[in-house]
């Protein structure tokens, strides 16, 4: 499940309404700032810096409407600092732009673990670079954030934003940006304290408007001067002096003097004094929450004519507020919420709409914060009550996430963390991993002792967020906590148990013990619960396919890919689907392992996901499906793409594979300084990623070494098998080792200790044969033939490579041969001199560039016809006897030896076989 975000928190705040009921609330125009904020577009970003009250955002929402580019608007709050939602909002605000921004970002952010942010930076980067029209992006109350990951992400943007955009940031404190580089570079525009404030002549205009006073110059001049033009303290002093007596207005403003602060906490008293004792009650309860709306105010102000200290209640019939006139005019009915809301919006209490609609509302942050601090000053006894409304109300409303926060600032633990329990399971699986480990952090001990399976997901997302020790820990302790409580021992939390503890037992290597623990999690968990089911069949087929063990291994993958499909567990099923190509090649069926692919792509295009990085599983394993039937150009292109998207998505996996498969690609293609690069990205990447031994991956050191035999360098490739230190095998070989010994048999052939190499493959060939693997059997087959053939035993050599053949013409195998260079492509020419799967040898040679008669000094070269007589000849085979082997006339007969006495230039028969032996066509 999905948290879904605000849609409110989108829209650009409305300008003031008209004066309603003698209210003066018309905004101040300010041309000389608008045309300061106009003449900053052509730069990157427009910076308003200034304390809280300084009118940011009117002057913003003012400014968009007077500009003819699009605008996208986002109002940051506290909850914004988990980096996943901050983009997740930056790129649902794009959209209202451009419906196709960010639609892989978007689905980047339910990934786990979670990309770096550069590679999604850049992903929304180059969808805004289709931007073809200037547009805005505006960032409200940036303060909030303080996430070094979203500093560092919007550095990266800044870098590399398109000409097209321009980033305007209101904040109470300078952002932790390149401001100084900004500006040097003539990029920045700023407004600050000192632009923001009013002039003597706006704070006339403005205290006119609100007040309807006639103030004089000097006394216009004092609260100028007593302010220093900050709009929020002159609000809240027209605000008083509006219900103000005239002979009262001199002695107000000499009683108005004080810090900020001062000033604030005095006007607040002043302003909440004036209201009616029903505004006071709902201005100061409801100032718990962050947004508000009717039907969540009439929650949380249920019941709500408590007394508040302080607050004199003169009547405790709810009364029903106009939107055109104070409270106390109109005939008391019931209290009405939306209403209220209205009226306080008329009011100009400080209180901005979010929405045309007038459905969702919010205080200003300043007048919410001393609301507040007021509140808890006079009854801080009813905050946990408050809170705990708005928790039921939004757990109602099915927004859990709000109603957990709340349930937490209410102290209730139990309910926090039945809700916390709920929404764990998304939370993981879009990588919100720090907000939830905040917020079981803040839970005492004993509720997390009292919920196993609230510690579990504790540990899931130590796990998933790279504390792998910590999570190892915790996951101790909750069995140990379990193992004393039978209550506790429900099926989920034991599936749980065994599904942690299976991934971790895979992490060092422990097979055996990793499938008992995965059958036993299988065993407890429900049918519901299908991605941690997946996963577990994922881990579980792993294991087996690393055991060798192909039959189970492949019924897993293949109930984990139909179920995946069924329910769109993208990246698990198309894992999944990898894994099962690799299984699939080792047991030889190159056709099937195709046909996967081709099918996981139909599905992913079919959905629209063409373009999510897990699909880059699909590329590389389809690329390097086709290297091997030596279709080299769609390889190259399968192998980048795959490259592009693991990076979009930062699949360690994904990389590792895509390089280790462009390396070994672009050696054939005959460019071992690209492939060089390619092998050492790979390197790196298995370095600097906590990439565990035991997933299908094609180590990057084997496979450096292997380049370095192909390359010659055997010094190279002999300090690979001394750091892996393989012994000589005594027992059959794992299947999880298989290719390290193939690797050695290649340095052992290289360097002349035959006997060693044919005794491993000997070892290798058995394994293989006993497990039907017919892919690894075709393999060792053709190293087989290569050392038969070194050690001067042909018969043996024919022999291997006709088995190798047959094995490989079906499935369409056509690199593993030409990828052993000339002893292979020597071999091939015997085998079709002697007609052992001759047609599908010559097919490899062909593909190798080469002929049957490469090495033959002739003009032109013997027809494959021709060699089938030359052949019969040195059999012995009499003209007719020919004739009669290969249905043909004796004539016929005839004419192809006059054809070969006159290529290979020889007189008989005899002279024929000779010059034939000599040239190795036989």
């Amino acid at each position: 499940m999905e948290t879904p975000l605000l849609q409110t928190k989108l829209y650009i705040p409305v300008t003031r309404p008209a004066p309603v009921a003698g209210l003066r609330t018309s905004l101040i125009p300010r041309p000389r700032l608008l045309a300061q904020l106009n003449e900053g577009l052509p730069g990157k970003m427009t910076l308003l810096s200034a304390p809280a009250g300084f009118g940011k955002t009117t002057l913003i929402s003012d400014w968009v409407n007077h500009i003819s580019h699009s605008v996208a608007w986002l109002s940051l709050d506290e909850e914004d600092n988990d980096f996943a939602r901050f983009l997740a909002y930056v790129t649902t605000a794009l959209q209202t732009i451009q419906p196709t921004i960010g639609r892989e970002v978007l689905a980047l952010l339910s990934s786990s673990p979670l990309p770096p942010s550069a590679t999604i930076i850049t992903l929304l980067i180059n969808d805004l670079a289709a931007v073809t029209e200037k547009f805005v992006l505006v960032l409200e109350d940036y303060h909030v954030i303080e996430t070094a990951t979203i500093d560092q992400a919007l550095t990266f943007l800044l870098d590399h934003m398109p000409p097209t955009m321009h980033l305007v940031m209101t904040s109470r404190i300078d952002p932790n940006l390149p401001c100084a580089r900004l500006r040097a570079g003539g990029q920045l525009n700023e407004l600050r304290s000192a632009d923001l404030r009013f002039t003597l002549a706006e704070t006339a205009q403005f205290l006119a408007q609100m007040t309807g006073l006639q103030l004089t110059t000097a006394e216009v001049g004092a609260l100028d001067r007593r302010t220093e033009g900050w709009i929020a303290g002159l609000q809240m002093a027209a605000l008083s002096l509006h219900r103000a007596e005239t002979v009262t207005v001199t002695q107000f403003i000499e009683n108005f003097s004080g810090s900020h602060h001062y000033i604030m906490d005095y006007l607040i008293d002043e302003v909440l004094q004036q209201q009616p004792d029903e505004i006071q009650h709902f201005l100061l309860q409801s100032s718990i929450l962050e947004q508000l709306c009717g039907p969540l105010c009439d929650a949380v102000i249920a019941g709500a004519l408590d007394d508040l200290p302080g607050v004199h209640q003169a009547d405790a019939t709810p009364t029903t507020y106009s939107t055109s006139a104070p409270p106390e005019a109109v005939e008391a009915q019931t209290v009405n919420s939306q209403l209220t809301l209205e009226y306080l919006e008329h009011a100009n209490l400080f209180i901005n709409p979010l929405d045309e609609q007038r459905h969702w509302y919010r205080y200003h942050p300043l007048f919410a914060d001393l609301l507040r601090h007021r509140l808890t000053q006079i009854a801080p006894a009813q905050m946990p009550t408050l809170h705990l409304r708005a928790s039921h109300w939004y757990a109602q409303a099915g927004l859990k996430r709000q109603a957990a926060q709340h349930a937490l600032a209410a102290q209730d633990f139990d309910r926090a963390a039945t809700l916390l329990e709920q929404l764990a399971p998304a939370m993981i699986q879009r990588a919100q991993l720090a907000r939830l480990l905040v917020w079981l952090d803040s839970l005492p001990a004993d509720e997390l002792q009292a919920r196993p399976l609230l510690s579990l997901y504790y540990s899931w997302g130590l796990f998933f967020s790279g504390q792998i020790d910590e999570a190892a820990c915790r996951l101790a302790a909750i069995e140990i906590m379990v193992a004393t409580d039978a209550a506790k021992q429900t099926p989920k939390v034991q599936g749980h148990l065994a599904a942690m503890r299976a991934y971790l037992v895979r992490e060092t290597g422990d097979l055996a013990t990793a499938i008992t623990l995965s059958r036993q999690a299988l065993v407890h968990l429900s049918a519901q619960d299908t991605l941690l089911r997946a996963m577990v069949m994922l881990n579980l087929a792993m294991a087996h396919y690393f055991l060798g063990e192909f039959e189970p291994a492949s019924q897993l993958l293949t109930a984990t890919i139909t179920t995946g499909q069924k329910v769109e567990l993208v990246a698990n099923t198309l894992s999944a689907m990898y894994l099962q190509t690799q299984l699939l090649q080792a047991r030889g069926a190159l056709q099937q392992a195709l046909a996967l692919c081709q099918e996981g792509l139909e599905w992913v295009a079919q959905h629209g996901w063409a373009n999510l990085p897990a699909v880059g599983f699909l590329y590389v394993a389809l690329g390097d499906l086709l290297c091997e039937r030596n279709e080299l150009t769609s390889a190259t292109e399968y192998l980048e793409k795959g490259v592009r998207l693991g990076q979009a998505g930062a699949y360690p996996h994904i990389l590792i594979s895509g390089h280790v498969g462009l390396a070994w690609l672009r050696q054939v293609q005959g460019d071992p300084s690209g492939s060089q690069v390619a092998m050492h990205t790979a390197l790196q990447l298995v370095r600097h990623h906590r990439v565990g031994r035991f997933w299908p991956l094609p180590a990057p050191a084997r496979m450096q070494a292997r380049l370095a035999i192909a390359q010659d360098n055997l010094a190279a490739a002999q300090r690979w098998a001394q750091a892996r230190d393989l012994q000589p095998p005594h027992s059959p070989i794992p299947y999880r080792e298989e290719a390290d010994y193939l690797t050695l048999a290649r340095l052992q052939i290289a360097q002349g200790d035959l006997e060693a190499a044919k005794a491993l493959l000997t070892c290798l060939h058995r394994a293989a044969d006993a497990a039907a693997r017919s892919g690894s059997l075709l393999e060792i087959l053709i190293l087989q033939a290569i050392t038969a053939a070194a050690q001067d035993r042909p018969q043996a050599a024919l022999s291997a490579l006709a088995q190798a053949l047959s094995l490989a013409e079906p499935e369409g195998f056509v690199r593993i041969f030409l990828d052993e260079g000339p002893p292979l492509v020597e071999l091939l020419r015997q085998a079709v001199a002697h007609d052992r799967h001759g047609s599908y040898a010559l097919r490899l040679l062909d593909a190798a560039g080469e002929s049957a008669t490469a090495s033959q000094p002739l003009v032109e070269p013997l027809s494959k016809r021709e060699l089938e007589v030359l052949r019969l000849i040195a059999a012995g085979y009499t003209n007719k006897a020919i004739a009669q082997a290969l249905v043909v006339a004796v004539s016929t007969v005839k004419r192809h030896i006059a054809n070969i006495y006159g290529k290979l230039e020889v007189r008989n028969r005899t002279q024929a076989v000779a010059a034939a032996r000599t040239l190795n066509l036989l």
